[in-house]
């Protein structure tokens, strides 16, 4: 039995007229009705009552056309599972995501994603950069979001913003009650609180750097894992940090944020997925956030600045 006796069954069956099924086929009447011989021969069953003017189903024959009109159903769901795999559109996608792309850039771009692929079932993992490249190789996640560049050749990366550092101080501090930007020399005698090197290097290695430009070492008394563990010993007396802008929205009535004048550092918050990866989950996914996401940012970047 073929696919194409039971398209020729079906058609028969809703016309109830081997000459209409058969123009409706695009063949001839005489071969049609051989197929059908030969179905009802290979099922054992008579399917049609046929007269020189009358066509009408068996009992058989009805049961038939149930089964048939169930089978093509399944089978036009299976065509279009597959497509939807091939347009990324069904599936799991495993995304890395940095703790301080949780309060704006995650958000964002899940909402999108969600609202354009409702099938995609959506794992997400919070590691730091470093953790993510890690994982990237080893294959535990398809996209990561980090907080740095990187000279990777087995890697893509796409740029979703830049923004500028600012000083986080406690509500105590003396800079805390100034309404204007501040100068980076002004914290020279201030304990600071960094993410480690092994955690973020580009922001660690940032901080330093600006710090020398100004002409001072910073004077480091705890290193942590995650921005936001930064801002809560902020926001505890323990010390100041140099944070991208959006952190900003972190405990805002404990921690006070002001710019820093003259500040040449920036930091980027990007996508980055093996280039060897050409799965279309990731594809439609990176897609989606530059055609969606990167233009809000941008858009915010430029007010910003």
């Amino acid at each position: 039995m073929e696919l194409r006796h039971l398209k020729y069954f079906k058609a028969v069956a809703e016309e109830l007229h081997f000459g209409k099924a058969a123009a409706r086929l695009n063949i001839a009447q005489p071969p049609l009705s051989l197929q059908i011989r030969n179905l009802e021969e290979e099922l054992g069953v008579s399917l049609f009552h046929r007269t020189k003017r009358h066509v009408e189903l068996t009992k058989e024959g009805q049961v038939f056309l149930e089964k048939v009109y169930q089978l093509f159903k399944s089978l036009d769901e299976s065509i279009e599972a597959v497509r939807m795999v091939s347009r990324g559109e069904i599936g799991e996608i495993v995304i890395g995501f940095l703790a301080s792309a949780a309060y704006d850039v995650l958000p964002a771009i899940i909402k999108q994603y969600r609202k354009q692929y409702p099938s995609i079932h959506v794992n997400l993992k919070q590691l730091t950069s470093a953790e993510q490249l890690k994982a990237l190789q080893e294959g535990t996640i398809h996209i990561g979001i980090i907080s740095e560049p990187i000279e990777n050749e087995s890697l893509n990366l796409e740029i979703i913003r830049r923004e500028p550092m600012v000083a986080a101080l406690p509500k105590e501090h003396p800079l805390a009650s100034k309404t204007s930007s501040i100068d980076l020399i002004e914290l020279a005698n201030d304990s600071f609180i960094l993410t480690g090197r092994n955690s973020n290097q580009s922001h660690y290695d940032g901080v330093i750097n600006s710090c020398y430009d100004a002409g001072f070492s910073p004077n480091i008394i705890q290193e942590t894992k995650e921005m936001s563990t930064v801002i809560s010993l902020v926001s505890a007396g323990i010390g100041i940090a140099i944070v991208p802008a959006s952190i900003q929205l972190l405990l805002q009535n404990e921690v006070v944020y002001r710019d820093i004048r003259d500040n040449k550092f920036n930091t980027v918050t990007a996508l980055v997925w093996e280039n060897k990866n050409q799965s279309p989950i990731v594809n439609a996914f990176v897609e989606l956030v530059k055609e969606s996401v990167i233009p809000i940012f941008n858009k915010y970047e430029c007010e910003c600045f």
